[in-house]
């Protein structure tokens, strides 16, 4: 028997139009009124997660998201912290030189905001997704102090920009399409961002949740990593955990979990290691899942 359900957002779900669909949305209830915990664990800072947490109807002390792809878990009324494992300012100094050398583009995440030192596609994203304004800030300025949970690296080409603006339609970008960096940028995506992942692996965990994106966390974290620490914190065991994801920062979680699921939509990879391959995201992929293997009847749905 499953006891804990954990959801990554964007790609899983959430459809095209970035809300849960009302199918996810009523299987998640019909979830929880059997006492199955709904986790759900995102590349987001936790303010991004809030807007879909309350939707559920899942802020209390009992109830736990992971935020920042696993550097920091924390229950949904954030009065409690069972994971905090962050980068430090020589750990940004060393990550900001890789991406100088480069030309790639670095976001930097905190608790509850989200730090760029350029305006670009990606930050301006990062920005609408999380619910945070963007906030610019000179590298040199950043205390020796600060709280680090997740680093972003974004190789932000000319085909990044028109592939972000096909994933979100809100972002503007007629301005940064004009902006010189761009113009007659042509990037092997997979090339630059394989080369400093290489770099990086050693010290810390390197996951691309895009494909022209890395998140760099701490050595010692990742979703599954804060699942567990939930799933421990709620006595509940590996194998009655269900995790759904669909892009490589969800790979930790898949191959972990009592049942790990991919989505149709995700990775080649990570749809080759999964247990199970549900529907998109499109088309209530969650929901087939919940109805599948924890309420136990089939419900075939229209996509969209």
């Amino acid at each position: 028997m499953y006891r804990l359900l954990a959801l990554d957002m964007d790609g899983t779900l959430l459809n095209k139009e970035h809300k849960i669909s009302r199918e996810n949305f009523e299987a998640i209830q019909e979830a929880l009124r059997m006492d199955i915990k709904i986790v759900l664990a995102s590349g987001r800072i936790f303010g991004g997660m809030l807007p879909y947490l309350e939707q559920l109807n899942i802020i209390d002390d009992e109830n736990y998201s992971v935020s920042c792809a696993g550097g920091l878990v924390l229950n949904n009324t954030m009065s409690k912290v069972i994971q905090s494992n962050g980068l430090n300012i020589e750990d940004l100094k060393y990550i900001y030189g890789l991406t100088k050398e480069l030309n790639l583009s670095l976001n930097v995440y905190t608790r509850d905001s989200i730090l760029v030192f350029q305006d670009d596609i990606f930050s301006r994203f990062e920005s609408i997704a999380n619910n945070v304004p963007l906030k610019l800030v000179d590298f040199n300025s950043l205390s020796d102090d600060i709280e680090i949970y997740k680093i972003t690296i974004i190789n932000d080409s000319i085909d990044a920009v028109m592939k972000m603006k096909k994933f979100f339609k809100k972002l503007h970008t007629s301005d940064i399409i004009q902006d010189k960096r761009y113009k007659g940028i042509k990037r092997l995506e997979d090339d630059i961002l394989d080369k400093i992942s290489t770099k990086l692996s050693d010290k810390y965990t390197v996951v691309k949740p895009f494909q022209f994106t890395l998140e760099v966390i701490n050595k010692s974290c990742n979703k599954w990593t804060g699942i567990k620490k939930i799933a421990e914190e709620l006595g509940i065991q590996n194998e009655e955990i269900i995790c759904i994801g669909d892009s490589e920062n969800d790979e930790h979680m898949i191959r972990n979990a009592g049942l790990g699921v991919a989505m149709a939509n995700g990775f080649s990879k990570v749809k080759e290691i999964a247990d199970y391959v549900t529907y998109t995201n499109d088309q209530h992929g969650v929901a087939h899942v919940i109805n599948k293997f924890i309420l136990g009847k089939e419900i075939a749905y229209a996509e969209g």
